[in-house]
């Protein structure tokens, strides 16, 4: 919204009648509709000199913008006095949350075009204008007929309802439907007091209202009157802890709903851990209601109030309650599976409905599945096992440019250089600066045979990784030969001396011996996630793991989604825990972590985030995670 629209209306009136006046006829010029027999917004059209000074001011702001009923609504809400905010909770319920709603209550409704829907505490109407898009979207009926027959709103502010009659006025009249006066269904009252029985005969004779959508008041106790709060006391879920007026509109709108009818509401989130929801979670347990409820958490629906949110569908019939938490802007996203069910005999109404282990289950579900698993984007390797690491591995005390020196059981060795290979151990990596101080040699009694597959269709080379003949060893590599066969009785003892070896200087076990390619090391088990990048191609690994790619790119990136609070998350509820907040981190535990799609400009963004803070929330977000401590 243009910033100096508003400082414009701050300026000019706190007169209800002013201001619509200025809307209304603002609205009509920039809409270009000129000629109005409805006389409600005649009756709003400025016609004397001295105010159409003020109108064209203000038309200027607009100039080659347009102005849409979604704007008025807002305008309306704005305008309000910030003392009637207080007194009355009003506040401008966005565009995308009315359509969510609506639309999820509405969705495998047959006959449409004869339920009626409600607003017990309507504003300036925007849930009964959503409402009427979507019945004019999906039946054959006018806007006219639908205020007149399906929309029914109650406001205990008279310029509320005046404005909510406006709004639907002018949508009538922006789809070429005026008529001089439309019946409403639109009442000044106090819905805490309000009988829709004696005050329309439709609703009584269909039992009830079909549909009860509604962003109710968000007024604590410190700011209710006392006629309020007398009339709180008719509502049992109102019994309990501090008063706050949005509680009470639970009971009242499936009072008034019939049965099988549906309650969509955007409201406050504490009631279902509060002590003054106490009273209404025995409400909701003791009826059963089918309940579905999405939490925001922390994350913040409404500009001009810092307030923990969630929306509720309850249909008026017997079920359980679907939990599950959400970023606003990603509930379009949600599907059946990110609920999570609970049976109300399972819940504790007294104390309070913990859903924290529904917030963990659905954090963890969305870390599984909100892309290509890791597993299946990578090679997730295990490192070497000779079974005997203290003879095959040594630091070198001196080279040159055939051998390697070094000591073992207080004896001096030298063995071919021709022969080793750099190895380093995972566990002990933190960064890519512990490669070079961490790095072995290793004895490496095979050979590397390139084996190329000439196919019509395709080439493909091949490694084939074979031990060494013992002739061949003992003639090429006599000091590394000497070396092994002194220990030749200790390599022996492998396998508990209970397994014959086809040559006994092989390895104890033959994998990862052959493992190309760019890689992440990471340890078995760690108490933070580390993963340290190499590019050394041929370097072998013992006691770790490695992701291994062909692209440099490709394992930064994923090094940095690894390397988060995030994944350690996850970590620490999927795997297996150690003394001391260690945690496995074999292929199994890790396999499974899904990475979401990334557009281009996003990952460039990542991969610039330096901030814990930024990279947690950035991440979080493209998993659709809230409220959850990491």
């Amino acid at each position: 919204m243009n910033q100096n629209i508003l400082k414009y209306l701050r300026q000019y009136s706190y007169d209800t009648k002013d201001i619509n006046r200025l809307l209304v006829s603002s609205f009509l010029s920039i809409n270009n509709i000129k000629k109005v027999n409805n006389k409600l917004i005649n009756n709003y059209i400025i016609q004397k000199d001295s105010e159409l000074i003020y109108l064209n001011e203000f038309l200027d702001f607009f100039k080659e913008n347009s102005f849409s009923l979604e704007e008025l609504i807002e305008l309306f809400e704005f305008v309000i006095s910030p003392s009637d905010k207080i007194v009355n909770g009003a506040v401008y319920t966005p565009k995308y949350i009315r359509d969510y709603i609506v639309s999820n209550a509405i969705d495998a409704t047959n006959n449409l075009e004869f339920k009626t829907a409600c607003d017990v505490a309507c504003g300036c109407g925007g849930f009964l204008y959503e409402f009427a898009l979507q019945l004019k979207d999906k039946t054959n009926k006018s806007f006219i007929q639908i205020i007149e027959e399906n929309l029914f709103g109650i406001d205990i502010t008279e310029y509320s309802i005046e404005r909510t009659k406006i709004l639907l006025s002018l949508l009538a009249l922006s789809n070429n439907e005026d008529q001089e006066e439309i019946n409403f269904n639109l009442f000044v009252g106090d819905s805490l007091e309000f009988d829709w029985f004696e005050n329309s005969q439709v609703i009584e004779a269909n039992q009830g209202f079909d549909y009860v959508f509604s962003n109710p008041p968000y007024v604590g106790s410190s700011n209710l009157d006392e006629e309020t709060k007398k009339l709180m006391k008719n509502w049992s879920v109102a019994s309990t802890g501090k008063l706050d007026l949005y509680i009470p509109f639970f009971e009242i709108a499936l009072k008034w709903l019939k049965e099988e009818g549906v309650l969509g509401y955007i409201t406050v989130n504490n009631f279902y851990r509060s002590l003054n929801g106490r009273a209404l979670r025995a409400y909701f347990s003791n009826n059963g209601f089918k309940f579905k409820l999405i939490d925001f958490g922390s994350e913040q629906v409404f500009k001009s109030r810092l307030t923990y949110t969630c929306i509720c569908q309850i249909t008026k019939s017997t079920g359980s309650l679907s939990y599950t938490n959400s970023t606003p802007q990603k509930i379009e996203a949600l599907t059946n599976s990110d609920f999570i069910d609970f049976e109300y005999s399972s819940l504790n109404d007294f104390d309070g409905w913990q859903l924290d282990d529904a917030k963990t289950q659905l954090a963890l579900k969305r870390l599984e599945n909100s892309g290509k698993k890791l597993g299946e984007l990578f090679n997730i390797r295990n490192g070497f096992a000779t079974l005997r690491n203290k003879i095959y591995l040594f630091k070198p005390i001196d080279e040159d440019e055939d051998f390697y020196y070094f000591e073992k059981d207080s004896k001096r060795f030298k063995v071919e250089r021709a022969i080793c290979r750099n190895a380093i151990k995972p566990n002990i990596l933190k960064d890519e600066s512990d490669l070079e101080v961490f790095n072995e040699k290793l004895i490496f009694p095979y050979q590397v045979i390139e084996q190329t597959n000439d196919d019509l269709f395709e080439q493909q080379s091949n490694r084939l990784i074979r031990v060494l003949d013992p002739d061949i060893f003992e003639r090429n590599f006599p000091n590394a030969y000497d070396y092994l066969n002194s220990y030749r009785e200790e390599l022996a003892k492998r396998d508990k001396g209970q397994r014959e070896y086809e040559i006994w200087f092989a390895y104890g076990r033959s994998q990862a011996l052959n493992i190309p390619g760019l890689k992440l090391l990471f340890p078995y088990i760690s108490d933070q996630p580390y993963f340290v990048y190499t590019d050394n191609e041929d370097l072998l690994f013992y006691n770790g793991y490695a992701v291994v790619s062909d692209s440099e790119d490709d394992l930064k990136f994923i090094q940095k989604i690894l390397k988060t609070e995030v994944f350690w998350y996850y970590i620490k509820h999927t795997s297996k825990p150690y003394s001391s907040n260690y945690f496995a981190l074999a292929k199994n535990y890790i396999k499974n972590f899904s990475i979401p799609e990334f557009t281009a400009p996003e990952k460039t963004y990542f991969m610039k985030l330096k901030r814990k803070s930024s990279i947690n929330k950035f991440l979080l977000n493209k998993y659709n995670i809230t409220d959850i401590e990491l």
